[in-house]
């Protein structure tokens, strides 16, 4: 026989044994009943289709979690993420990948899976962490490849291993410069305005980041060395 897993959605309210009988009349233990306390906790189920029943609260809270709001479904999604991922990095982590599995990039997803579950855990954490009162809920050891997204967000991103303090990365918002800014612009010498103005006449300036020192106010370009792509220690600047 084949597996398969239930999903539904219910609606359920706590309610005794004995009210339960009181309000629909229905007996849920048929002549078992009399081995059965009125007083016996547990909740009353409509489901989908308008059909109502009654269950004990042991066997109803271990099959249902509570998703009556959005932070209940977040906790619910991040839980079952956590339980996936602690059989995946153990499954990886003890070395059964290697016995079972042969071929390297089929590896490579794999770990990446472990990744992309890692970050998604993280990213509900955060989430969460700002639904319930705090804002600021920092993504911490950022990648380089999340440390872009961020980017391109509009965040600015720093290391916390760099030694300089006061330092973070912007990503320039694109725009278009026409032809009667240019000469107008300070930060172009002449020589470049009538060059431009020459040719197409404007700018576009696309993707360009820049490295900007709070200390001093000094703005340079900023290309990430191959320490900075590799780390694993980039953060949001927060305000």
């Amino acid at each position: 026989m084949k597996k398969y897993i239930e999903t539904k959605q219910i609606e359920a309210e706590p309610m005794t044994l004995g009210d339960f009988v009181q309000e629909t009349g229905r007996n849920p233990y048929g002549k078992d009943i009399e081995n059965h306390k009125e007083t016996e906790k547990g909740y009353r189920v409509k489901y989908e289709d308008g059909y109502e029943s009654w269950s004990p609260a042991k066997a109803f809270e271990k099959s249902y979690k509570c998703a009556d709001t959005f932070l209940d479904r977040l906790h619910i999604e991040m839980k079952d993420l956590y339980d996936r991922l602690d059989k995946l990095v153990a499954f990886i982590d003890s070395g059964k990948m290697d016995e079972v599995v042969t071929d390297n990039y089929q590896k490579f997803l794999l770990r990446l899976q472990q990744v992309v579950m890692g970050n998604y855990v993280k990213t509900l954490e955060c989430r969460i962490g700002c639904l319930d009162g705090a804002p600021n809920a920092p993504f911490n050891q950022m990648s380089f490849g999340v440390a872009i997204e961020a980017l391109k967000f509009g965040l600015a991103i720093r290391r916390k291993g760099w030694n300089g303090k006061g330092l973070w990365v912007i990503k320039q918002v694109p725009a278009h410069i026409e032809s009667d800014i240019v000469p107008k612009m300070q930060s172009l010498p002449q020589s470049a305005k009538d060059l431009i103005l020459k040719g197409k006449g404007f700018i576009n300036y696309t993707s360009q980041c820049l490295i900007y020192n709070e200390n001093t106010g000094r703005a340079d370009s900023w290309i990430p060395s191959i320490s900075d792509v590799f780390a694993e220690d980039w953060e949001i600047v927060q305000q």
